[in-house]
């Protein structure tokens, strides 16, 4: 007589199987996460960052002794990251377009900017990243981080190969169009999104980002027009823009000569001061103030754009 009573187990089928590593992995990684979320950890990372760029500024002086126009253009573009950096972690994106402009003016060439901007980015984007972590759904997120990894390479060789006074134009009229409507909107309207429509949105942000080290743009215009919370919104193009910026740097290095150098890494504690500012401050915007943050920052992007390319 079969006991109805008895429970049997089941082997765990084989996508089950596949997922118990990552899972392990995941929950290990969110043990390591916690322990540096704990308050004295904190504020030890702070005062680390905060020695390291301080550490930045006396080699900076250093070198000013023999090269006092090379130092006083190194302390004006870790001014400019420290700057863009706070403004843009505000709402999470156009960190390019703030300090490309500014970079366009003092003389940069594109490669060498959007080089600079990539690894700044990364490193903002990595503290804001690891701060929203409880709120992001990776499983989600595939079409979208799918499509714009493929066409990121696309957007690099367009760096490299393709007037860059032509597609900065049209992308910044863009931006600075939308910005001026979401600011002037009243009424609210949501968008219904799909697998495909993320891919879409991917996979111009991921163009966009080789191309001008822009990857959250469309991707934010595309969350601010699904009707989120500030949360929900920086939750998908927070990661978007980090592991895009990391695409793009992996595909300047295969498709040029440039090396992670000193010159670049030497303004990354400036961004992550400025962005963990700016992530303080966000977390003290309502709803509406972060829409109209939003907005703001979409038009600064455009016209940032429209600066570098006219």
């Amino acid at each position: 007589m079969r006991d109805s009573g008895a429970i049997r187990s089941t082997p765990p089928s084989p996508p089950a199987l596949w997922f118990l590593p990552l899972r392990r992995w995941l929950a290990s990684a969110r043990r390591v996460t916690e322990w540096f979320a704990k308050p004295p950890v904190a504020r030890i990372a702070l005062i680390a960052v905060a020695l390291w760029a301080l550490g930045q500024l006396v080699a900076i002086s250093g070198v000013g002794a023999e090269t006092s126009g090379d130092a006083t253009t190194t302390l004006v573009v870790a001014a400019v990251v420290t700057l863009a950096a706070l403004i843009s972690s505000v709402a999470g994106f156009a960190f390019a377009a703030l300090a490309g402009s500014a970079f366009a003016y003092l003389g940069f060439d594109a490669v060498s900017t959007v080089h600079t901007i990539v690894l700044c980015s990364t490193a903002i984007q990595l503290y804001a990243v690891w701060k929203i972590r409880a709120a992001i759904r990776w499983i989600s997120l595939w079409p979208m981080l799918t499509a714009g990894a493929a066409t990121v390479p696309f957007g690099v060789w367009m760096l490299l190969h393709v007037d860059d006074s032509v597609y900065p134009v049209a992308l910044g009229v863009f931006l600075t169009a939308y910005g001026c409507y979401a600011v002037l909107r009243r009424d609210s309207w949501v968008v219904r999104g799909s697998a495909w429509r993320d891919a879409v949105a991917g996979a111009l942000g991921g163009l966009a980002g080789g191309m001008a080290g822009l990857p959250g743009s469309f991707v934010t215009v595309w969350c601010s027009m699904r009707g989120w919370d500030k949360l929900r919104q920086r939750a998908v193009y927070q990661p978007f823009i980090l592991l895009m910026q990391i695409a793009t740097l992996a595909c300047l290095r295969w498709q040029t000569s440039i090396k992670m150098q000193e010159d670049g890494l030497c303004f990354v504690p400036f961004a992550l001061l400025g962005g963990i500012a700016g992530f303080a401050l966000f977390q003290r915007l309502t709803h509406r103030q972060f829409h109209a943050a939003v907005s703001a920052l979409l038009m600064a992007s455009g016209i940032g754009l429209l600066s570098r390319a006219l």
